[in-house]
């Protein structure tokens, strides 16, 4: 049951506000069908709604309006191809504040094709669902779900996904669109399965972009846990450092899961803004690192560092995962996440252990005896948390009593079932893609969606994580898209296979010294010591360019101490160090700029040891070939510096 993937956040709050579609922006109303759309309050695009029932049976009264928004095609002198429909996920986002992510990865197709995103009932500006207490506590509760279910009352039914197809099927014909290419990402791919089962014929390519089943799926959701365990071996195995290390990473997992179960270690560390937060490692927290998905590259990249730095008494690199997890909120604000309606939308279309449409004391009995035969038959399918151990991890994360509380009262269609269990997909060319290490939706159940359509293939990009294709900083997803929408064959997908390995924090040395040193090069005149000194300021740099993927703010601090900011105009993202301490005695000042399409990344760094030692150093290396070393060059003491270490 995928969340929004947080990693493509900071991609897209920047195109949001600098992205140029190309085309003038519109001054006068468009006929489209039989609707008259007005120039929207954003650039190059036309907006309207469409009023729709609520209730399809007019059992509850009332309507709601369905937002739209639509660029046309920008090249006037010919007639348009079909119009790309891109759907957002969450559930919950709506479509439309993504629409700057959209037109990036569609950008080269838009001379031809109109673009149209259509924000779901419940999100955005089609009436918006805001439970007073879910959408705004920061922890999530059985009981606040089921309050929010209590205060949409009858309608509480009416915000599934069958309801919300309909609603854009009622746009397409109302705006004269028959033929679409559709691109879905996250739980736009389960609106793009029930999309496809039911307008099959107006469908001419098919795109699933972090792709889970409408049919087939298990309530206990046990690829999770396969891809967890895949996932920090797989990392560790490719990684020049960790692969060296005696014994296994899961069992340094199971470890630590079994000492936060003796002893909880608390203390305070930055979350993903830089403030300084209260946190707490606990089999819950530690699940939450492991399981939440939201911030998947940078919880593999320091995971086992840190597990080994609780070893040695350092708590911080820990705290600091479980603060960056735990409190992050994401980009609810900006975006408009209805938490309600994620709720209504799990609730009413996902499987669950327990029959939603009995009361709530015998769904706890269903639950409780559904839990003793997991317990018999599979009781490490979330290892290395134990059964009762995954249920304390946030309700929105381990999933298993989150509808508990939802009331159903006159659904319009089987509660679980969006489409029959026998539905027929669309017989056009399909397109699932799925993150090799991506535990919201995993590959194997992405499989079986390709599997489900007659003409479905299947595309894994090794090394990555949820969605592929917006915020596509390898640039091999994009391509591949579009080549797929224009062509309806994806062509030449080696890509896929070649995405950088996670470049691991080796350790987390508490002084610089104990850094491992660089490698010295020809001309070289600084020793192991002062190499030591300039490894870890580079390790300072990648430490907070890898907080790119969790940081929405532009702000944060380093790890020891320090602050940094970062913007992003457009694809290169430009960020400025400030005493950032990533060992206790190193301060790291200067900048580094990130090309996101070319992977170059470049930083000039000053730096002081408390001891008075300093050094300037410039250091390149690519986020795209993490086997190709750092470059570095400098003084240090007043030594040249020439020398190399693996890519930070």
């Amino acid at each position: 049951m995928p969340r929004i993937p947080l990693n493509v956040v900071p991609l897209i709050a920047i195109s949001l506000m600098c992205l140029k579609a190309g085309a003038a922006t519109p001054s006068d109303t468009l006929h489209l069908g039989a609707l008259e759309l007005q120039p929207c309050p954003f650039p190059h695009a036309y907006c309207g709604a469409l009023e729709r029932p609520l209730d399809p049976d007019h059992r509850v009264p009332g309507t709601i309006p369905i937002a739209f928004a639509i660029y046309p095609h920008t090249d006037t002198s010919v007639a348009a191809g079909e119009t790309i429909v891109a759907q957002e996920g969450g559930p919950g986002l709506p479509s439309i504040g993504t629409r700057s992510a959209y037109l990036l990865l569609f950008k080269p197709l838009r001379p031809h094709h109109d673009l149209l995103m259509v924000d779901a009932r419940g999100t955005g500006s089609s009436g918006l669902v805001k439970c007073k207490h879910l959408q705004y506590e920061q922890i999530q509760t059985v009981a606040a779900v089921g309050a929010c279910g209590a205060e949409l009352g009858d309608a509480a039914d009416l915000y599934g996904t069958p309801l919300a197809v309909d609603d854009m099927v009622a746009i397409l014909d109302a705006l004269d669109i028959d033929k679409i290419d559709f691109y879905g990402d996250s739980y736009g791919t389960f609106f793009g399965q029930v999309l496809a089962a039911r307008i099959p014929e107006r469908l001419r390519a098919v795109v699933l972009d972090g792709a889970y089943p409408v049919i087939g799926e298990s309530p206990w959701y046990p690829s999770a846990g396969q891809v967890v365990r895949f996932g920090f071996t797989a990392v560790c195995e490719r990684d020049w450092y960790c692969s060296t290390l005696p014994g296994s990473p899961l069992r340094r997992l199971g470890r630590l899961v079994e000492q936060v179960r003796e002893n909880p270690v608390s203390g305070t560390a930055p979350n993903e803004s830089g403030t300084p937060t209260a946190a707490t490692a606990d089999p819950s927290t530690v699940g939450l690192i492991l399981y939440g998905g939201l911030s998947g590259e940078v919880n593999y990249r320091d995971m086992d560092a840190a597990i080994r730095a609780l070893d040695g008494g350092d708590s911080l690199p820990l705290l600091r995962l479980v603060a960056e997890n735990v409190s992050g909120d994401g980009p609810e604000p900006t975006y408009g996440y209805s938490r309600g309606l994620y709720s209504a939308v799990s609730c009413m279309d996902y499987p669950e252990i327990y029959n939603m449409n009995a009361d709530f004391a015998e769904r706890l009995r269903e639950r409780d005896a559904a839990l003793a035969r997991e317990r018999l038959t599979d009781p490490g399918v979330y290892a290395p948390l134990s059964l009762a151990e995954f249920q304390t991890v946030s309700i929105d994360t381990s999933l298993l009593n989150y509808c508990l509380e939802w009331p159903i009262s006159h659904p319009p269609y089987p509660v679980g079932q969006p489409i029959p269990p026998s539905e027929h997909f669309t017989q056009a060319p399909t397109l699932v893609i799925n993150g090799e290490l991506d535990m919201l939706t995993p590959a194997v159940n992405g499989a079986q969606v390709a599997e489900q359509f007659p003409h479905g293939q299947q595309l894994v990009i090794a090394n990555s994580f949820h969605v592929d294709a917006l915020g596509d900083v390898d640039d091999c997803a994009q391509p591949i898209v579009r080549r797929f929408v224009e062509t309806l064959d994806p062509g030449d997908t080696s890509c896929a296979a070649q995405v950088a390995t996670i470049r691991l924090v080796p350790f987390f040395p508490l002084l610089a010294a104990q850094a491992i040193p660089a490698l010295p090069g020809s001309g070289n005149m600084a020793d192991a010591h002062e190499l030591a000194l300039v490894s870890a300021a580079v390790q300072t740099a990648g430490d907070v360019q890898a907080r790119w993927y969790v940081n929405y703010s532009g702000t944060d601090s380093g790890l020891r101490g320090g602050t940094w900011t970062w913007e992003q105009p457009r694809e290169v993202a430009s960020f400025t160090l400030d005493a950032v301490r990533w060992t206790t005695d190193l301060a790291v000042s200067g900048s580094m700029v990130w090309n996101q399409i070319s992977g170059a990344i470049r930083a000039e760094l000053q730096f002081t040891t408390d001891d008075g030692t300093t050094g300037t150093l410039s250091a390149v290396w690519n986020d795209h070939q993490s086997q190709l070393p750092a470059q570095l060059t400098g003084t240090v003491a007043g030594q040249a510096v020439v020398a190399s270490m693996p890519a930070p």
